[in-house]
């Protein structure tokens, strides 16, 4: 009589198959979390600076200009925004810009963002009324731009 005292290779790779798998799909969901919630720091940032802009614009009359807007925010009395924003990743990925419009009475501000199903960005009309390209990103990855524009 022989008693069976272990497993067979066979099921020990079945089970590291399933394991891979798993792990497989943990860390793709990980990524894609990370990615979205870049997303909502940059959507948040732009809306800090849209609130800061706006309280300039009602203390001075009108918008500041493009060159240095958040050194403006930053630097004036009072201090409109606390610190200078800049995107997640900075290093690899377009900043936020904030391109003025006729006279200073109104503005846009863009980002890029990762995730390029974010029900969120901006339409093809939004971008040509902009003056900007939709598409934006490092040369590696392509985003879609976020756009808020005022009024």
């Amino acid at each position: 009589m022989r008693i069976k005292g272990g497993f067979t290779l066979i099921e020990l790779l079945v089970v590291m198959g399933i394991m891979a798998v798993l792990t497989g799909l943990a860390a793709f969901n990980f990524n894609q979390s990370r990615l979205r919630a870049r997303d909502v720091q940059r959507k948040n940032d732009l809306g800090q600076l849209q609130k800061a802009l706006e309280l300039y614009r009602n203390d001075n009359n009108e918008y500041p200009g493009a060159a240095g807007f958040q050194n403006t925010l930053y630097e004036s009395s009072p201090q409109y925004i606390k610190t200078i924003f800049v995107d997640a990743r900075a290093s690899e990925w377009e900043d936020y810009q904030y391109l003025p419009g006729l006279g200073n009475k109104t503005y846009y501000l863009t980002a890029c963002l990762e995730n390029p199903a974010d029900s969120s960005k901006a339409s093809s009309n939004q971008c040509a009324t902009a003056g900007v390209s939709c598409a934006c990103g490092a040369a590696s990855k392509t985003g879609v731009l976020y756009i808020i524009s005022q009024p």
